[in-house]
């Protein structure tokens, strides 16, 4: 009889990080992350005979985006303060920090300013490659992403103004391609997905937060979906995503009145 693998229960995960925006694309891992630069603009288009660090060239839309630097925060954010209600897959990190100040960020400055990966996230073969190389034998349950963003204008309702996770073939301005997104209806912050709102959370604010949303896998069925602002767990009761839009993209765009900040972000799959 087949012997189970101890590592998928007792043994640290081994993790691949895919450290630089514009290997997303190319590179397999169980971790990838997207850092500003704030002295080179990295959504800019690479000169020819330059190191190819872009990310447009790394296969991402990037139109209009202001590569602003970080300011004003105490050393590691000053007092963190644990969340109380971290719900499903909580992590050390969850709670809120006494002045995190502003990161590096991308900023997005009009009306149709995108930036979005390429679609990479979710699907088969990604989830086994990540599992391979955790050693695990089997795939991961949770795509989450984690991320430092600001409505920096929230005053509209513009559901297509939006955070998040973008389905396989998506146009970022079209509110039938998100997945599961992050917007302001004026009042609130919401999660959307496929056209309809998903979840209503805390009223909107301009200030930076810690943002997560954690796609569970659920067998035959549709991922769950759930959101989290500054660890926060937003839903207790999980909104479902839809099949047959994978491999996800990631990213945001913006409409006619709203504006965001997107900082440091995190993407990984977890068991």
């Amino acid at each position: 009889m087949a012997q189970p693998n101890i590592k998928n229960f007792y043994l640290p995960t081994t993790r691949l990080h895919v450290p630089r925006g514009s290997d997303w694309g190319q590179t397999v891992g169980t971790d990838y992350w997207l850092a500003f630069n704030p002295a080179v603009d990295l959504m800019a288009t690479a000169t020819a005979g330059t190191i190819v660090d872009e990310l447009v060239d790394g296969g991402w839309t990037a139109s209009s985006m202001v590569n602003t630097a970080g300011s004003g925060g105490d050393f590691a954010g000053g007092a963190f303060t644990p969340s109380t209600t971290k719900g499903p897959h909580p992590s050390p990190f969850d709670g809120s920090y006494g002045d995190a100040g502003t990161p590096n960020h991308a900023l997005t400055n009009g009306s149709g300013d995108i930036l979005i990966s390429p679609a990479v996230f979710g699907d088969a073969a990604h989830m086994e490659a990540a599992a391979i190389i955790a050693g695990k034998s089997i795939r991961p349950r949770y795509l989450i992403a984690d991320f430092w963003a600001a409505f920096t204008v929230a005053s509209a309702d513009e559901v297509t103004s939006a955070i998040g996770f973008f389905e396989d073939g998506a146009t970022a301005s079209t509110e039938a391609d998100q997945y599961a997104v992050i917007y302001s209806d004026g009042v609130n912050f919401k999660l959307a997905g496929n056209a309809a709102t998903l979840d209503t959370g805390p009223l909107i604010s301009t200030t930076w937060h810690k943002w997560k949303i954690a796609l569970e896998f659920n067998g035959s069925s549709a991922p769950k979906i759930y959101w989290f602002v500054d660890g926060a767990s937003q839903n207790t009761t999980a909104a479902s995503g839809i099949s047959d839009e994978f491999p996800l993209k990631f990213g945001m765009h913006s409409l006619t009145t709203n504006r965001q900040g997107l900082g440091l972000t995190h993407i990984y799959y977890d068991w």
